[in-house]
């Protein structure tokens, strides 16, 4: 018959290392020519809120979210060309965006508490250029996605990693004009650490050697063989 022990060591083991959070997730759809939000990029916002569990938090139709801080573009209600082409509003009922202007311009969005996903609506998108970059520990970076050059589109991109906190996204346009609206960013969980029920099978496991331990002990002492 197998040791208990060895029995229960190489499940300790598998416990012990066992990665507490998810890895980095990327959340995407692309709609070609779309100068409205279009079907991929809203189911694609409906997936990563659902799985984040988050919401907007900030659709340029009033004051800045407490604790945010963005640099670059500008706040406008028209682009001042076609919207498939140079982006529109996405917020239901509202009128403003975030229109960053291309010219190989950055558009860095700061959190002071630090976030552990973020998505927003792109629209405008022509040029293979536009980029999300950001520092989880390495240097991240998710390509918005593009189609037609000449027919413009829209997306939704999205990210969560749960296991970090990340204190800047930073959005390069390239040379393309990009609006960016219904922006989404919250934090989930962040300590890499053990959840309850691993801690308490671990628990246990150690119980069970220690009295697996006692009982030898208390055998070899008697002048008994084990089983």
């Amino acid at each position: 018959m197998p040791s208990p022990v060895k029995t229960l060591l190489p499940l300790l083991a598998m416990l012990l290392g066992a990665p507490a959070m998810a890895q980095l997730a990327v959340t995407s759809g692309f709609d070609s020519g779309a100068s409205t939000v279009g079907p991929q990029a809203a189911a694609s916002q409906a997936s990563f809120l659902g799985t984040t569990g988050g919401r907007v938090m900030l659709d340029f139709e009033g004051g800045m979210p407490a604790g945010l801080a963005i640099q670059g573009g500008r706040v406008t209600d028209d682009s001042g060309c076609r919207a498939a082409l140079c982006g529109f509003n996405t917020t239901e009922a509202g009128s403003q965006f975030l229109l960053a202007p291309g010219k190989k311009g950055t558009i860095t969005f700061t959190f002071g508490e630090g976030v552990s996903y973020f998505g927003a609506y792109f629209s405008g998108l022509q040029l293979a250029t536009g980029t999300l970059t950001f520092q989880d520990g390495a240097r991240q970076e998710i390509s918005l996605p593009y189609g037609d050059m000449s027919l413009g589109g829209m997306a939704f991109v999205g990210f969560h990693n749960p296991g970090k906190l990340i204190d800047s996204v930073s959005f390069y346009t390239g040379n393309d004009i990009i609006a960016i609206d219904d922006v989404v960013y919250g934090r989930g969980p962040v300590a890499a650490v053990p959840e309850a029920g691993t801690l308490a099978t671990m628990g246990l496991g150690l119980l069970a050697i220690a009295g697996v331990r006692r009982a030898r002990a208390g055998t070899r002492a008697s002048g008994h063989r084990p089983a």
